[in-house]
């Protein structure tokens, strides 16, 4: 069993319920009703949120546990999101699919987020939006959230080079301060985007 799933076994809903700043951005910028895709989604507060919004929102996770709560939040807010079972390491991404992919606070080994950033490309519709918010290698000065091996963190020029040639409609990296569950409080170091693809 891996740690998310024991992380998210538990009825407490470790991250909390509400979405997170960078999803409330977002959602003004994709495309009404349109069909996004939230990796490690964990409990479901991203998805729940965007469903609520009218999105048609699809959820990939690597955490039973943790599917299974997204399930129920979404039963409690009488929406609908489709929560999947989903290795990253292993993901099959289909050709111009989604019309936004979320990416909060999801952080994995080198490998499979390059293959992950890969796969966004190529999945994302001409003019979807990569949405994402994730500690930079900063955090690790702080303890407020995230991992503690600095390799699984990000600097603020990987990630404008992994999307050297998208359109930025919204890039922050500082200090933030974040009330989300009993896993992130406080002071944070984090990078925030919104990067769109080409439309051609």
């Amino acid at each position: 069993m891996n740690m998310w799933n024991e992380r998210f076994k538990d009825n407490e809903y470790v991250y909390g319920k509400e979405a997170s700043e960078i999803v409330r951005l977002a959602a003004q910028k994709i495309k009404t009703a349109g069909e996004v895709l939230s990796i490690a989604e964990g409990e479901g507060r991203n998805a729940v949120f965007l469903a609520e919004k009218g999105f048609h929102v699809t959820t990939w996770d690597y955490a039973l546990s943790g599917i299974e709560k997204t399930k129920s939040l979404a039963l409690e807010r009488e929406v609908t999101v489709k929560a999947e079972f989903c290795d990253l390491a292993k993901a099959d991404w289909a050709d111009n699919k989604w019309d936004a992919v979320i990416h909060v606070f999801g952080h994995f080994p080198k490998p499979t987020f390059e293959k992950t950033v890969e796969g966004i490309k190529k999945s994302l519709k001409p003019g979807g939006v990569y949405v994402a918010e994730l500690y930079s290698t900063e955090q690790i000065h702080f303890h407020s959230g995230g991992p503690r091996d600095i390799h699984l963190l990000h600097t603020p020029v990987q990630l404008l080079n992994a999307f050297a040639e998208w359109y930025i409609q919204h890039f922050y990296t500082g200090e933030a301060e974040r009330n989300e569950g009993k896993f992130h409080q406080g002071t944070s170091h984090i990078i925030q985007l919104i990067f769109q693809k080409p439309k051609q």
